[in-house]
C-alpha cells in the first residue's frame, strides 16, 4: 500500500507523455488539483522529489483535510530520509480509503509507557511490511507491555519464534482483548525513528534449527555457491494499483539469463505463485532447482534460505525475510523504488546485509542485471578461492 497513489498518470509506460498532458491541463486550469496531484506523484515516480513535494504542500495549503496530498507528501519525505515528518504524514494512510481501519481492541499506543498493561500489535499491509517492522516487538515489550501479535496466518509460525511475545494470533481470526493496539507500521512513529536510530540489530528473525537442517539434507552438498532466486512479486489483478506495482517490480526468470554466466552456482527458487512455472524452463547454462512444492509457509521459506549462500530477489517480502535474519540479499529495486530504499543508495539502513541494485530509468531492467551478474561473478569466484 506504500506504494499505492491516487494518479492514472503514475501507472503510464511514457512518463514524458503522462507530464506534459498534466502541464497541460495545469496551463488550461491553474488551479486544478487532480492534474498537479498526477504531476506530484510522477515527479516522485522519477525522483524529482523537490518538485513533488512542493506540489503535495501546495495541495495541503488548499485543502488541510486532504488526506491524499498528505499520504502522498508522506512518501517524498520518507523516500528523502526525513523520517519523523514522514511518519506523521503517513498516518494519513487510514483516511485515503485503501485500507480497512483496523477493529483492534483497546485504544492506540502512541509510544507512552506501558507499565504491565497489554498491548496488541497487528498486521496491516503485505507480508513484507510485517517482517521489516516486526522487530518493534521485543521493543515494545522491553518498556514493560504484554505484547501480543496478530499477523497472516503463513507468518505465524515463523513470529511464534520472537521473544517477549504474550502469543501470536491469526489476523483475521480471534483476538485477545488489550489495553493498547498499534498497527505495525505505526511502532516507528511511536519510537519517533529517525535515519541514525533505526532498530536495525539482525538476526531479529529465527529459524528452528532442525528445520534447517532437514532443508539442508534436501539440497546437494557439492560445495557450489548457492542462490536463492524470486523474478516475481505478487500479481493482484483484484486490485489494479496494486497490480501495476507489481508489474513495475517485477520481471521473468528468463530475464535474469545473464546469471548463468556468474560461474559454477546453484540456483535455488524461492519463487512462490503463478510465476514459479518459469523454473522448469530456466535459462541456458542455468543450473536451477525448484524445492518450493515443500514450502508451506515463511518459517519453511526462512529455514531453507538459512541453506544459502546468497538470495537475489525483486523487491518482495523475500526481500525483508532475507534481511530480518541477517542474510545476504541482493535486491533488484526499479526506478521508482519503495520509500523504505530511500534515494539511490546500495545499502539499507533497515538490513546490514542487502544491497541494492537499481534500474537506471523506468523500465530498464538490463542494466541492473548485468551489474547484479557482474557482482556474482565476483561472489562466485571469491567462494571458489575460500570454500567455507
Amino acid at each position: 500500500m506504500g506504494e499505492t497513489i491516487r494518479s492514472s498518470a503514475a501507472g503510464m509506460p511514457d512518463f514524458r507523455v503522462a507530464e506534459a498532458l498534466c502541464r497541460r491541463a495545469l496551463t488550461l486550469v491553474p488551479g486544478h488539483g487532480a492534474a498537479l496531484n498526477a504531476l506530484s506523484v510522477l515527479c516522485l515516480d522519477l525522483r524529482r522529489l523537490e518538485e513533488a513535494e512542493a506540489g503535495f504542500r501546495t495541495l495541503i495549503e488548499r485543502n488541510p483535510e486532504s488526506a491524499q496530498a498528505g499520504f502522498n507528501l508522506s512518501l517524498v519525505l520518507l523516500t528523502s530520509g526525513r523520517l519523523r515528518e514522514g511518519w506523521e504524514h503517513y498516518e494519513e494512510r487510514w483516511r485515503i480509503g485503501e485500507i480497512p481501519v483496523p477493529k483492534a481492541p483497546g485504544r492506540l499506543w502512541m509510544g507512552e509507557p506501558l507499565e504491565g498493561r497489554s498491548i496488541l500489535l497487528h498486521a496491516e499491509q503485505g507480508h513484507g511490511d510485517t517482517l521489516q517492522f516486526v522487530r518493534y516487538a521485543p521493543m515494545v515489550a522491553e518498556r514493560s507491555g504484554r505484547v501480543h501479535l496478530a499477523v497472516h496466518s503463513g507468518l505465524r509460525r515463523l513470529m511464534e519464534r520472537i521473544p517477549g511475545l504474550e502469543g501470536v494470533y491469526d489476523l483475521y481470526g480471534r483476538l485477545p482483548a488489550t489495553d493498547f493496539h498499534c498497527p505495525l507500521l505505526s511502532l516507528p512513529r511511536a519510537f519517533g525513528t529517525e535515519i541514525g536510530s533505526i532498530p536495525a540489530a539482525v538476526p531479529y528473525l529465527k529459524s528452528d534449527p532442525a528445520e534447517v537442517e532437514r532443508w539442508r539434507a534436501r539440497l546437494p552438498a557439492d560445495g557450489r555457491l548457492k542462490v536463492g532466486l524470486v523474478w516475481s512479486g505478487d500479481p493482484r489483478p483484484h486490485s489494479p494499483k496494486a497490480n501495476a506495482v507489481d508489474r513495475r517490480r517485477s520481471l521473468t526468470l528468463a530475464a535474469l539469463a545473464p546469471l548463468a554466466t556468474a560461474g559454477d552456482a546453484l540456483f535455488v527458487s524461492l519463487q512462490k505463485g503463478s510465476p514459479a512455472a518459469q523454473a522448469k524452463e530456466p535459462p541456458p547454462g542455468m543450473d536451477l532447482i525448484d524445492p518450493m512444492d515443500a514450502v508451506t509457509d515463511f518459517a519453511d521459506t526462512a529455514a531453507l534460505m538459512r541453506c544459502l549462500d546468497l538470495i537475489v530477489t525483486v523487491d518482495t517480502s523475500v526481500a525483508h525475510l532475507a534481511g530480518g535474519l541477517g542474510l545476504p540479499v541482493w535486491v533488484l529495486s526499479r526506478h521508482s523504488g519503495c520509500w523504505r530504499w530511500l534515494t539511490r543508495r546500495t545499502d539499507s539502513p533497515w538490513y546490514p546485509t542487502l544491497r541494492l541494485f537499481h534500474q537506471p530509468s523506468p523500465g530498464d531492467w538490463e542494466p541492473a542485471v548485468a551489474q547484479l551478474a557482474e557482482a556474482l561473478t565476483e561472489r562466485v569466484r571469491s567462494h571458489e578461492a575460500h570454500p567455507a
